[in-house]
């Protein structure tokens, strides 16, 4: 009986400082987020860091279990993690600031929650990834978007989904057309 309880204590304690030192790591230095159309979102705000990294995962909704892949991913982004870790190196990094972890982010349509991918083995991030956290159940899997993380990545998307101001376009275009128009007709 009191090996047992030695034994449940020594592995609570190594547990504990095992966690202790995943957070002494501390929260991440920079997000970066980037699409296809070369949108790129870096989150520097100490708060939204510390509320975001990858050893919590609170940009996962961890109630739910693993799901089917969207069936709309064509509005998707790179989600990259960096810390300044002078230990780290990987093909991804940005001078001091080390790639520590990556996902992709499907964003919320209409009532649904948004979605993240998790790189699996064999796929690009998987390696690094592990290297930070290992999610062994949960990797090459999509899982639902917290709450939490859907506000905070559709307020950051919101300016980027806005259309643009075309009148600086459109009136230099006007502009050469007209000059074009006086070259050809000799005006």
């Amino acid at each position: 009986m009191m090996k047992r309880l030695v034994f449940k204590l020594a592995v609570t304690l190594i547990i504990g400082a095992c966690a202790g030192l995943a957070y002494g790591k501390g929260s991440p230095d920079q997000i970066e987020i980037t699409n296809h159309r070369d949108v790129t979102i870096r989150i520097n705000d100490r708060e939204i860091l510390r509320q975001f990294d990858p050893w919590g995962s609170q940009f996962i909704d961890w109630t739910s279990q693993a799901v089917s892949a969207p069936v709309d991913r064509r509005e998707s982004y790179e989600v990259l993690f960096y810390l300044k870790s002078p230990g780290r190196h990987t093909d991804y990094d940005r001078g001091e600031l080390k790639m520590i972890y990556a996902m992709r982010y499907v964003p919320s349509v209409g009532d649904l929650p948004g979605f993240i991918y998790l790189p699996g083995q064999g796929e690009k991030y998987h390696d690094y990834n592990v290297a930070t956290i290992w999610r062994v159940n949960d990797d090459g899997k999509w899982h639902l978007a917290s709450p939490s993380w859907d506000a905070l990545m559709n307020r950051l998307l919101s300016d980027h989904r806005k259309p643009r101001d075309n009148f600086s376009t459109t009136f230099w275009f006007a502009i050469r057309l007209a000059v074009e128009t006086c070259c050809v007709f000799g005006v």
